[in-house]
């Protein structure tokens, strides 16, 4: 691409002779244009409002501070029964909360939705009970140190669009694990069922007579003020926030410590040894999940030639559409926002037969998954970045060296420091993809959208998936309440220990 100066006057007559053109090129600029305002008027309104106060944030965070303090002294017995109920109150009504999350933000599957509910009231609850959380965490007798738990007070949760039930009882139950209050914010879209969803909390720990501040929310819309509110507040010891770059960022220069997460991109490498079946059911598996809105999902299949054929093949029995180049240039357009570049926004977590149907593709039977051919010029461009939605772009490799640096190259341009995978039998290579890939957790013949969380692997279960210094993060781990607490280390002196 070569840039070039054009003046009115070149422009009037481009309009002229190429009117089609003229017109495509001013709606990008006004586009561009429109965006950057309104970011710019966005940062303005956050400069100037930064410091006015908030009286509902100021009123829930003092709140938080006194049940925090009434619930610091509570024993892991009484604790564990607590975070026990909290789940097993949601998740008897994970059916009909999966609905309404649907119904609400019109995006993924309400089936999926309950078992990601379940996996937080289940998987993420049994990784609690039992572990120690207070007071002397463990003496370490040859250095003489003592390590004591402390909590970090109170915990503002930013609450994603896309996981809202499953994100609340996560960071419930780590917040509460680790003796700390919690207040969270939803999204626009998830507020419904977000209310519902606390005040399923709110009767438990009334049940257990816990302090009823110890879990808040807010309950109606809020907006960029509140939020920097609760972010900013000098009683919020920490933030949690899951969610777009927008809000990763603010939490990030809201000057609280804070734990955030990147994008997700996944590239995913099919190599020549690999068990194409298994690996073409993994996909499938993960990227029709939830219609793919899984940041650690399959978003780039990286295939090896001399397997090529027969992983289309394994995709396209299992339910995948595989478009052709007509096709192609008729569906980037429709199903990307060309600006940004990234999915429609009508398309977020929505099904790969309505998509084909929204955007004219015609099948004989509705597509589960769809599959772009991509080239290597397509890295910058919607095929190489994160796809929320049941779409994947597939390069194909020639060999190892290419198909590393590939999955290299894509998560330089999105994704660096989440998720990769491999599909391979040869441990040898599976352990060199660790090596030389920027990216916290990297599954071996595993579904993406499952093995990130922990669900089928031994990674930690958790909603809440670092990317370490590779994407702006403060950990590469899937984050638990151990990152909750502050340890104290006492260091014991010769005369102590004599």
């Amino acid at each position: 691409v070569q840039a070039r100066w054009c003046s009115r006057e070149d422009f009037e007559r481009l309009g002229k002779e190429n009117p089609v053109v003229s017109n495509a090129v001013l709606l990008a600029f006004s586009r561009g244009l429109t965006h950057k305002i309104r970011r710019e008027n966005a940062l303005m309104t956050d400069y100037l409002l930064a410091d006015e106060p908030d009286p509902e944030a100021n009123r829930m965070v003092a709140q938080a501070v006194a049940a925090q303090k009434q619930f610091a002294s509570w024993p892991e017995e009484r604790v564990d029964a607590l975070l026990k109920d909290i789940a097993d109150a949601v998740a008897a009504r994970a059916a009909e909360l999966a609905e309404v999350n649907v119904a609400d933000t019109g995006i993924g599957v309400a089936p999926d939705k309950v078992v990601k509910i379940q996996f937080s009231c289940g998987e993420v609850l049994r990784s609690l009970l039992g572990q120690h959380a207070t007071g002397v965490l463990k003496e370490i007798g040859a250095t003489h140190i003592v390590e004591i738990a402390s909590p970090v007070g109170v915990i503002f949760g930013v609450i994603p669009v896309t996981n809202p039930v499953s994100t609340i009882v996560f960071k419930t139950l780590i917040a509460l694990k680790s003796r700390n209050a919690l207040i969270y914010s939803c999204h626009r879209d998830a507020i419904h069922v977000g209310n519902m969803t606390g005040e399923l909390i709110q009767s438990a720990l009334a049940r257990h007579t816990a302090p009823a501040d110890l879990v808040q929310w807010v309950k109606n819309r809020t907006d960029r003020r509140k939020t920097a509110a609760f972010m900013k507040h000098p009683q919020v010891g920490l933030i949690l926030a899951t969610g777009g770059p927008s809000i990763v960022e603010a939490a990030y220069k809201s000057g609280k410590p804070a734990i955030g997460v990147g994008a997700g991109n996944a590239p995913v490498w099919v190599c020549a040894d690999a068990d194409v079946a298994a690996a073409a059911s993994a996909v499938m598996r993960s990227k029709t999940f939830d219609n793919g809105v899984i940041c650690g999902s399959e978003n780039n299949l990286v295939v090896d030639e001399s397997v090529r054929a027969a992983f289309i093949q394994q995709l396209e029995a299992q339910g995948a559409t595989l478009l052709t180049p007509d096709e192609l240039h008729r569906f980037t357009p429709q199903a990307f926002n060309m600006a940004h570049p990234s999915v429609n926004h009508a398309f977020i977590g929505k099904s790969a037969a309505f998509i084909a149907q929204k955007t004219g593709l015609r099948r004989a039977t509705p597509p589960r998954l769809i599959v772009v051919p991509a080239g290597m010029t397509d890295i910058n461009g919607p095929y190489g970045s994160e796809k929320l939605a049941p779409i994947l772009s597939l390069f194909t490799v020639k060999g190892e060296e290419q198909a590393i640096a590939l999955c290299r190259r894509i998560l330089e341009h999105q994704g660096i420091g989440h998720t990769a995978i491999i599909h391979t039998r040869n441990e040898t290579l599976a352990r060199r993809f660790g090596q030389e890939i920027p990216a916290s957790r990297i599954l071996v013949n595993a579904p993406g959208a499952q093995g990130c969380i922990g669900l089928g692997t031994g990674l930690t279960p958790s909603l809440t998936l670092g990317c370490g210094t590779f994407g702006g993060n403060s950990t590469t781990d899937n984050v638990t309440f151990t990152h909750l607490l502050n340890v104290k280390r006492l260091a014991l002196g010769p005369c102590m220990t004599a």
